[in-house]
């Protein structure tokens, strides 16, 4: 039998990660707080970009689904060949990495 978390310890569990994202979010705070106007903004303007970069590769996975998913109507599919869709995965995750 699979033995499941509890949703109390599923709460105890959250409430413990939150709280250290909530701690990390303070400290982040502060240290700005301490950084000098020209700093500040360069840092919001970084997390600006990082957002925005984030946002064009959840729209360019959608994109690439779409296509599958219109080849897929069209009856264009091949056998499933697993490694060569790990290998995929494991060079786009490494050219990302080194982005």
């Amino acid at each position: 039998m699979i033995q499941t978390t509890s949703e109390p310890d599923l709460a105890i569990a959250w409430s413990g990660a939150y709280s250290r994202a909530m701690s990390t979010v303070t400290e982040v705070k502060a240290a700005t707080k301490q950084l000098s106007p020209q700093d500040q903004w360069e840092l919001y303007r970084w997390l600006g970009e990082a957002e925005n970069l984030r946002q064009f590769r959840l729209e360019e996975l959608r994109r690439e689904i779409a296509v599958g998913i219109e080849q897929a109507d069209r009856g264009e599919t091949a056998p499933l060949d697993v490694q060569t869709l790990k290998d995929e995965v494991h060079r786009r995750s490494a050219t990302n990495r080194s982005n």
